[in-house]
């Protein structure tokens, strides 16, 4: 499917052809030339006026030719010319004359980028072509705009309204964030239910995702700009904990343009400076950066680039990121475990709580490890239960009597890194219940990640940001704890834990959504941001707040009342906006679609203006000959 416009030009149409009866005003003003004069019998002194005199009358008689007359031919044209005008005659573009048309304008993040030739961004290139669109709009055409960047949004129903569709235009901003389709053409799908939808425009810089899982059920004509810019930007930036209060800081710095670009890279902690850079990157040859940093406390850094050269997107230039409070791990096992009590004890920033029975000093752990069910009210972001099946479960997974071995486990998932579990004996077996298979546990949100020669060994299910282990059996009564796998095994739970906790390794977020935060349970909080929005969310029954927007690049304050509780940042860390880079074409379902470049827009081109415009012109002829005639204009 291809996105251009290739028909030929059709002869001139009129939106309001009605108007041509206007022409039949040509016969009265013909007529009144033809009226005799009636004029008053008078002697003159002299005969040289009698010649003139034959010549009125002849043009007073409807029965013969009248001399040419410039000031009537003037006159019939200007008529002519006007009634024409009113018509609206117009050239049809080689777009064809769809009656219902959706256009889809990008408004992602790399729309913003400044175009150095015209000092525009891109976005304010695409408006200019869409406002000339509606302009040119005929009576019998009407349009629906849409933005999209991560998501679409609707701003107008179909309407040939050229005063509703140009404030709608003018209403649309870039974002922050990088460009979806899928959302936009779902959107745009669902009219073609109720208007017959044959083709959609999308207008757009190219930087999108090059393949869409979307079946279209129209013709897409998309229309590219063709720009090149010089930018620079932050890509990626991450923390990984170096020591009890020490932070080495990761930065990545990413260019669009083969020749080198230079910035300083700036980096604040709680808005100190404490380190200034000097860098150079290209495309494809990004530079990566580390800075060591000490906090001992909640703390917010921020990178900072400020480029030397031209750099066409700004939105690129900040990121922060989020340090939490330097602490320890804290883990309780909960029950008779000293295998597991032991590998944890010997693990470096942990706080193990050992306890074989009763109540846990603390209500919330990062890792709890039992063997039985947890006491009310006691809570960890990740558990491991040994010897344990779970309640809902029960009839789809079994103990038997016997012994099962290891006969596969998933060597990709972060507990079983590095781990191998060939001939490990299990003196228990789990066993699979009747007409039960992994079909049935992936139904209820539960993943295999070891399976035995009868049944499910371990097992995974994640409830949010909390992930949840099942030993089905015995570890003591297994060649596991024997083995050099047990150890690493315990410490890939820990390492999975302290990343969960951002303990060890913390990462920027991206703009879209904020990262969920652990807060207090059920309490509604106030984000505001920079620019002094707010937006209101609450927090679960877990203390866990999620889903708040975050579509600019910027400083998140979480406030419980007027107490601030947390401070967040984001940055745009996208590869793809900052190289401005754009494709060429588009898969979707079966079908794939050219990215046209181009940057005018083939629309009707009306030609009444042209026609008031002559019209203007022969009037100043005709006063000018009428002047002259008169002896006025010399």
């Amino acid at each position: 499917m291809s996105a251009g416009m290739g028909a030929a030009m059709t002869w001139p149409g009129f939106i309001n052809p009605i108007g041509a009866w206007l022409f039949l005003a040509a016969i009265p003003l013909v007529v009144l030339y033809f009226l005799k004069l009636r004029r008053p019998r008078m002697e003159v002194p002299s005969l040289v006026l009698w010649h003139s005199v034959v010549n009125d009358q002849r043009v007073n008689s409807p029965f013969q030719k009248f001399r040419r007359n410039l000031l009537l031919l003037l006159q019939l044209i200007l008529l002519g010319l006007l009634v024409l005008a009113l018509t609206q005659p117009f050239i049809a573009s080689s777009a064809g004359s769809a009656e219902f048309t959706p256009v889809l304008i990008d408004c992602s993040a790399s729309m913003a980028a400044i175009d150095p030739a015209t000092g525009k961004t891109r976005l304010e290139l695409v408006q200019d072509e869409v406002r000339n669109l509606i302009e040119n709009l005929r009576s019998d055409q009407q349009l629906a705009l849409f933005s999209f960047a991560s998501t679409g949004r609707r701003l107008t129903e179909f309407t040939n309204d050229r005063r509703m569709l140009l404030q709608a235009l003018e209403s649309i901003t870039a974002t922050d964030v990088p460009a979806e389709l899928d959302d936009v053409l779902r959107m745009t799908a669902a009219y073609t239910t109720s208007f017959p939808i044959r083709e959609v425009l999308l207008l757009t810089d190219g930087n999108l995702p090059p393949s869409v899982e979307f079946e279209l059920p129209f013709r897409l004509d998309v229309r590219r700009l063709q720009l090149t810019a010089a930018n620079l930007g932050i890509t990626e930036m991450s923390a990984r904990r170096s020591g009890p209060q020490e932070w080495d800081i990761f930065i990545r710095v990413s260019a669009s343009s083969e020749e080198l670009l230079t910035a300083d890279l700036q980096l604040y902690l709680n808005e100190e400076q404490l380190f200034t850079e000097r860098i150079s990157a290209s495309a494809g040859e990004g530079e990566r950066l580390v800075f060591p940093v000490v906090s001992a406390g909640r703390a917010i850094l921020e990178a900072r680039l400020v480029p030397g050269d031209e750099d066409a997107l700004r939105t690129d230039n900040q990121c922060w990121l989020s340090l939490p409070e330097a602490r320890s791990l804290q883990v309780l096992t909960y029950g008779r475990l000293p295998a597991w009590q032991r590998a944890v004890g010997v693990l470096e920033g942990v706080e193990q709580e050992a306890l074989e029975d009763g109540v846990p000093e603390q209500t919330e752990y990062d890792l709890i490890i039992s063997n039985r069910e947890l006491p009310a009210g006691i809570s960890g972001r990740q558990k491991l239960f040994v010897d344990v099946i779970p309640a809902d479960l029960a009839g789809l997974v079994e103990k038997r009597d016997g012994v099962s071995l290891v006969t596969d486990w998933n060597r990709t998932s972060p507990l079983l890194q590095h781990v191998s579990l060939g001939e490990v004996q299990i003196g228990d077996m789990p066993a699979w219940g009747k007409g039960a298979g992994v079909g049935e546990l992936e139904e209820r949100g539960y993943e295999v990640l070891a399976e035995g020669s009868s049944g499910p060994l371990i097992l995974q299910k994640r409830e949010g940001l909390q992930t949840s282990w099942w030993f089905t059996f015995q570890t003591e009564r297994s060649t596991l704890q024997h083995r050099v796998a047990f150890p690493i095994l315990v410490a890939n739970a820990v390492d999975t834990s302290l990343r969960q906790a951002s303990l060890s390794e913390v990462a920027a977020a991206p703009t879209g959504v904020l990262p969920p935060l652990q807060l207090e349970p059920a309490t509604v909080y106030t984000v505001r941001t920079e620019q002094g929005e707010e937006v209101q969310g609450r927090s679960g029954v877990t203390g866990l707040l999620t889903g708040i927007g975050a579509a600019t690049v910027g400083r998140y304050e979480v406030s419980d009342g007027s107490d601030v509780v947390a401070v967040v940042g984001t940055g745009l860390l996208s590869l793809s906006e900052t190289s401005l880079s754009a494709v060429e074409e588009l898969s979707f379902a079966e079908v794939s679609v050219d990215a046209e470049t181009t940057v005018v827009l083939d629309t009707d081109q009306p030609l009444w203006w042209g026609l008031a415009m002559g019209a203007f012109l022969v009037m100043l002829l005709e006063w000018w000959y009428f002047q002259r005639v008169r002896g006025v204009v010399q």
